[in-house]
């Protein structure tokens, strides 16, 4: 055997899932919080319908993109918990196995991984030999994905129920701050994990991600090697 998986098919499906709805949101969230930089993608979307509503293509944009944006929300929404449900009750939550480590190990491979993303300096022999499936970087990142989540999807669904749930305009108004700061949380996260999965060190599993969920067995042994010392994989 010279290659392991590491991504699963649920994995790379909730994946490429999250990408293109994160994506959209982001796009029709943009476009009604700043329409003045959208401008020429609302007027685009919305020229086609302007005439056919008797409005004109900016105002038609703007509920498109606002119909849109909601009803992908709740799309995205339900993808979430039934990912986060199924890795719950399956216990596939591996993610947070370096938080096991003492504090002062989680300094020592932050700081290591930092020399090494940022200044190519070489991984302690230490540092390879306890390094999990995820580092303590990813960890620290899902820490920010799921604030992220959580601010986007309490406020976002309070936004947009706000005459049932009975919101006040301040109370509205906090939420749609909530939602804001959500998402700054959420283009954090994918700024930083684009910056990981597009290092060269790691585009093995850049290729797993989009291929067939595999890396070779010798990189996994440098990068990876408590997770296939739990598969059973001789290190």
């Amino acid at each position: 055997m010279d290659r392991v998986e590491v991504v699963s098919i649920g994995y790379r499906v909730a994946h490429q899932w999250n990408l293109l709805l994160f994506t959209v949101l982001a796009i029709t969230g943009g476009a009604l919080f700043a329409i003045e930089v959208l401008a020429p993608l609302v007027y685009a979307v919305g020229a086609p319908l302007a005439a056919a509503v008797g409005t004109d293509a900016v105002t038609a944009g703007v509920q498109l993109f606002r119909i849109a944006h909601r009803f992908l929300g709740h799309i995205w929404g339900a993808l979430l918990l039934v990912y986060a449900v199924n890795l719950l009750l399956f216990k596939k939550v591996r993610i947070f196995d370096a938080f096991r480590k003492p504090l002062g190990q989680q300094i020592r491979e932050a700081k290591a991984l930092a020399g090494h993303y940022l200044f190519g300096k070489p991984l302690p022999e230490d540092v390879k030999a306890s390094m999990e499936r995820h580092n303590v970087f990813v960890a620290y990142m899902a820490l920010v994905l799921i604030a992220s989540v959580v601010l986007l999807s309490i406020s976002g669904v309070a936004l947009v129920y706000r005459d049932a749930l009975g919101l006040s305009l301040a109370e509205a108004r906090l939420m749609l701050l909530l939602h804001d700061v959500g998402f700054a949380l959420g283009l954090l996260f994918v700024a930083l994990h684009i910056f990981a999965v597009l290092h060269p060190t790691n585009r093995p599993l850049l290729n797993a991600m989009f291929s067939d969920g595999t890396i070779p067995l010798d990189w996994a042994k440098t990068h990876m090697p408590n997770y296939l010392r739990r598969r059973g994989i001789a290190v």
